[in-house]
């Protein structure tokens, strides 16, 4: 008899693995998907094929190559103005098995891990893979940090607090009295802070983006989860990075080399020349996700039954809806429509209601999708 792991069960059970799952007819609008549209900037794979020719082929160190490692401390020290060291560096197979290697570490089973709700939906399958509890806290009605919804979750099970920001899906960026007070909570409850900063060079006009490193005081709480996919169209390259307190770090490094192994060479490579190289292609990637963002917004305000969150980071527009129906059946809607949107109840059971819609792509797919979306909501 076939004996599958009850964590493993649990996690397939979600709607976020069910969904991956599912064949896409080639004719259908992604309006779905977290991938830039952009090809990586050509000094990144110029680095990279560079490598390949110049023979870094083999395994590389266990942690992440000396020259990436320097790379991200010095990408830190120049976008917080605090200093971190080497071995607090772990290099990662994107932010996904970065995610994995910290819960693995930190959390044993029947630990709790505090959730904000809608968030990023990789995260509670992960905490289930570890035999740990995910606990959603929903966000205020503004889709920001209800601090004192946060403290009344912690239990003496509770060891960390994971959150996004800029949120995915909800595009919001968090403040720093908010991050500061949630920094505050987790020290008076001996917590972990663990933030995704995937987004956090994806701004929208006039929104700052506050670095979660930049609260130095707090360094020995603080973990912080970083991915090159976003910032420089790379999600194909699958490289990534946590920052960690040494001691921390030493644990999980360990963990990751079983599971995953070192990091690809010479894509390690091709990491330090996003970080070192030119960072024109931030700004300009920007300026197109800001005219798609605005043309999203726009048109999603022109939609009968559709409310729109305004975006603030990251490429996702975040959208309740007025009609009586669960998300999966919207969704479903859309998707005989022709175009592929995410439920907001893939992020949390506070999702349910809500659409998530991706400005990742071109202006002229935006028109198409959003044309598509309107005529299924004027029948609905």
């Amino acid at each position: 008899m076939t004996r599958i792991a009850p964590g493993v069960v649990r996690a397939n059970s979600g709607e976020r693995n069910k969904y991956l799952v599912i064949a896409r007819p080639p004719s259908i609008v992604r309006l779905d998907s977290g991938a830039p549209s952009f090809r990586t900037p050509e000094h990144i794979s110029h680095a990279g094929v560079e490598a390949i020719r110049e023979g870094h082929t083999s395994y590389a160190p266990w942690q992440g190559t000396p020259e990436l490692l320097h790379a991200v401390c010095e990408y830190i020290a120049r976008d917080t103005q605090v200093s971190y060291r080497s071995d607090e560096v772990l290099i990662t197979h994107g932010a996904s098995s970065g995610i994995y290697a910290v819960m693995a570490t930190l959390l044993a089973p029947g630990d709790e891990i505090l959730l904000l709700d809608p968030t990023y939906s990789l995260y509670a399958p992960d905490a289930l893979f570890v035999g740990a509890i995910p606990v959603a806290v929903p966000h205020n009605a503004n889709y920001h940090i209800d601090v004192d919804a946060v403290k009344a979750a912690v239990t003496a099970r509770t060891k960390m607090v994971l959150i996004s920001n800029p949120n995915n899906p909800t595009g919001v960026a968090y403040g720093r009295d908010e991050l500061r007070t949630l920094l505050q909570v987790c020290k008076d409850c001996d917590l972990f802070m663990v933030v995704d900063e995937a987004y956090s060079k994806i701004l929208q006009p006039g929104v700052e983006h506050v670095p979660i490193l930049s609260f130095s005081e707090h360094r020995e709480r603080i973990i912080l989860l970083m991915t090159f996919s976003k910032t420089y169209a790379m999600t194909g390259w699958r490289l990534g990075y946590v920052v960690a307190p040494k001691d921390v770090l030493q644990h999980m490094l360990g963990f990751h080399l079983s599971i995953n192994g070192p990091i690809c060479t010479f894509v390690q490579c091709a990491g330090v020349a996003a970080l070192l190289g030119p960072q024109d292609c931030i700004a300009e990637f920007g300026a197109h996700y800001q005219r798609r963002g605005a043309l999203m917004h726009r048109l999603a305000q022109g939609i009968r039954g559709l409310n729109p969150v305004t975006p603030q980071g990251g490429f996702y527009l975040y959208c309740k809806y007025d009609m009586n129906l669960p998300a999966v059946e919207v969704r479903q809607r859309l998707w005989d429509a022709g175009v592929a949107v995410r439920t907001g109840s893939e992020f949390g059971a506070a999702g349910e209601g809500h659409l998530r819609f991706t400005y990742a792509v071109d202006e002229s797919t935006i028109e198409r999708g959003m044309a598509v979306v309107a005529q299924v909501f004027s029948r609905l």
